[in-house]
């Protein structure tokens, strides 16, 4: 049964036996590495949107202080 994929990969698609599963996991990898760029780059907004309402909660509250 092995022999056989080795002779359909290797005469028939033109490539070495394991070229298959090498091109699989390259895919499998960038896609990985796609969601993980996406899932970081929503976590730095939602970590820069939580600092500037923190920032402004303390402006106002200093602002507030020195009025009263």
């Amino acid at each position: 049964m092995l022999y056989n994929l080795y002779e359909y990969s290797h005469h028939t698609l033109g490539l070495h036996l394991w070229d298959l599963p090498t091109i699989l996991v390259a895919v499998i990898t960038v896609i990985v590495l796609i969601v993980h760029s996406h899932n970081q780059k929503k976590r730095e907004d939602d970590f820069e949107e939580e600092r500037r309402d923190k920032l402004e909660q303390l402006n106002k509250e200093a602002v507030d202080s020195l009025k009263a």
